[in-house]
Parts: structure tokens; sequence; C-alpha cells
């Protein structure tokens, strides 16, 4: 083949997919040269690396150029126009240009996306396959493309299956994770509800700072509740019955807000100190009671216990705050149990209940105070 029978294609994202044919020329990127691999969509393989992203030591801005290269894989049935899975039949080498990735990256500049292609390198995700003068392109024969000059994905795609799997013991974990913190948060309100030792209460801000944190592990926090139960053992054990506080250790004594500074000894306040009514009975939530047994016995003890549970659910405070001023605490605490039986498929907590109280709202129009139960 001569060089006037090879075409250069407009730079861009690849829409075609190239079938085998033999090697033009060595060092570009061909289907011969691919491994093998079973076919996974797009979808299911970006999911994969954003999950494993931190394991890999990537950062976010790395993940979102991952996923601008993988959508220039030519993956559409050119028939029905549907997503197709990637398969060793697909040419893994993109030659689209920079200006087309940075784009398709969300607008980052040309020397960030070269920092992040060394990085996705680096880790073995990528391989550069570089013409003599360094550009991307597609050479063709018979109005087909036989290969490219660009970036490789034979590295990812040769890993997809261990990425999947990694990915998924990474989910797995991050499910038992947010068990164990729910049970921390749990035992470090029953401490904090006792504790009087000011070195007592910078132990349990240490406890509450290590759930905060994105790297915890489920080894460090199994180690916290060890050290929490212990701690809440010794802590009862040593408690006179007369003790002020001792008596009723329970959800009424915890703090307004799990992400707030607050004070750990509130004066009395008869406003604050009323007795909570609840229309509700106690036992016909489904997940509140499993962490506080026992109903609150005074409304400053409910909104405690609601800024608590928000805590253990992801929900910000003041987020929290506009909803219970919106449609009362203990509506606010039943919507919030109906999320908690559902976590797993609430993408933002915050958001659903902020929806559950526009409805509520909305449906109360017209109707007075009493429209919304509670």
């Amino acid at each position: 083949m001569n060089l006037e029978q090879v075409a250069a294609v407009t730079v861009g994202a690849q829409d075609t997919c190239a079938e085998p044919h033999p090697l033009p020329f060595a060092g570009m990127g061909t289907i011969e040269v691919q491994p093998h691999f079973a076919p996974v969509t797009r979808r299911a393989l970006m999911a994969a690396v954003n999950t494993v992203a931190r394991d890999l030591g990537l950062r976010a801005a790395s993940v979102v150029v991952m996923d601008a290269l993988l959508s220039c894989l030519p993956c559409k049935d050119p028939k029905s126009g549907a997503e197709a899975p990637i398969t060793p039949a697909t040419l893994l080498t993109v030659f689209a240009a920079n200006e087309t990735l940075c784009f398709r990256a969300k607008g980052i500049t040309d020397r960030q996306l070269r920092r992040h292609l060394e990085r996705l390198e680096e880790v073995g995700l990528i391989r550069r396959r570089d013409s003599a003068n360094g550009k991307r392109f597609p050479l063709q024969r018979g109005g087909r493309i036989v290969g490219a000059y660009g970036i490789d994905l034979s590295p990812l795609l040769e890993r997809a299956q261990a990425l999947l799997q990694m990915a998924e013991r990474r989910r797995q974990e991050q499910a038992e994770l947010r068990g164990l913190k729910a049970r921390i948060l749990r035992l470090r309100a029953d401490c904090l509800a006792l504790a009087r030792d000011p070195r007592m209460l910078e132990t349990l801000d240490a406890a509450r700072n290590a759930v905060r944190r994105v790297g915890l592990t489920l080894a460090t926090a199994r180690d916290l509740i060890r050290s929490l139960g212990a701690l809440l053992a010794d802590m009862t054990a040593g408690s006179a019955p007369d003790t002020p506080g001792a008596e009723h250790a329970g959800t009424d004594q915890l703090p307004a807000s799990d992400g707030q500074n607050v004070r750990h000894e509130e004066p009395e306040n008869p406003d604050t100190k009323k007795t909570a009514t609840h229309p509700i009975s106690w036992s016909a939530l489904n997940t509140v009671p499993a962490f506080f047994p026992d109903p609150p016995r005074t409304e400053q003890g409910l909104l405690r216990l609601i800024y608590d549970f928000g805590a253990m659910l992801g929900i910000q405070p003041p987020a929290l705050s506009q909803v219970v001023s919106t449609i009362g605490p203990m509506p606010a605490l039943v919507a919030m149990d109906g999320i908690a039986m559902k976590i797993e498929q609430v993408e933002n907590p915050g958001r659903y209940l902020a929806g559950i109280a526009a409805k509520a709202r909305f449906a109360s129009v017209g109707r007075g105070p009493q429209a919304v139960p509670g």
C-alpha cells in the first residue's frame, strides 16, 4: 500500500468499528495487537473505574479523562443506534484530538489533559501509540479503518474483569462500612450522654472525626466499635443511680448535630424541655428504633435524635433544619425512617428528604396547619 492510498479521516470521536486487517505499520494500534477480553459495556467499566479510583491512585479529574476516552470508542449499533458492548473486535486506539478530549472531559485545559494522560499511563490503564510526528490519526484501507496512532485502551480492557470484581468488593465493603459508622455514632451518643470528663469529650470528638474521614477502613471502624463499647461498659459500671443523666442516658441526651460544635451541658430551658408527644407509635418505625430503642421524653431530645439520625444518613444539618421547620419534627423523622429503609437506592438522602417536605407543604396549602400529620 503506497502513501497515496493512506487516508486520514477528520479528527474526532471514532464512529466505526475496524475489522481485522494485516498490520500496515509497526507501532500503530490494530485489533491484531489487542488482548482478548470478555465483552463489557462502557457504563459498567466506567462505574468500576470510578469505584476503585482511590485504590488505583487516581483523582476525580483523571477519572473524567478516562470517561472521555471511553466515549470515543465505536460502541453504537449501526442499525439501531443502541449502545453496544466493547468487544475484542472493537478498535481500542483512540485517535480523537486533544481539543475533542478536553471538551468531553468537562472543559479541562490541554495542559491538564496531558498531565492526566501521563497519570493514566503510569497506573497501567492506557498505552500511547505515537506516530512519527506525535499526531493521532487513523489509517484506512478500502474505505475501512485498519488501525490508528493514538491512545490505546487495551491495558484497561485487559484488566476489565479484575476491575469489575474489585469494584464489587469495594461496594460490599462500603455497604458494611455504612452500617459500622451508624453503630459508632450510636455508641458515641451513648457515651456522650454519660461523659463528664473533658478528656472523655475529646476522645468522643476524635471518634466522630474518624467517622467523617474518607479513608476510614473496616478494620479501623471495628477497632472504634470495640473501644467505644469498652468505654461505655466502664462508664455504665461506674455510674451511680443518682448520677445526673444516668437514669435516662438515652436518645434525649444526644447532641443537637453530629456535624456541629455543640455545648455538651446545656442550661435548663423550660421552653425546650417540654414533654414530647408522638402521635405515631415508636414501634411503628422500621429503622429508627434499631438505633434508638427508647423514644425521647422531651422535644429537645427528639430534635437531637433527628439530627443524630440525619448524620447517619448523611443529611447536612442546614437542610435538615429546613425540613423540620417545614413539616415538623415527627413527620421529618418518619420520612427519614422511610429513606433509611431504602438507603441503597437513594443517591442523595438530603435532596430526597427535601422533596418529601416540598410535597407535604404543597399538599397542606389551603387546608390549614393540620394538613400535615404529625
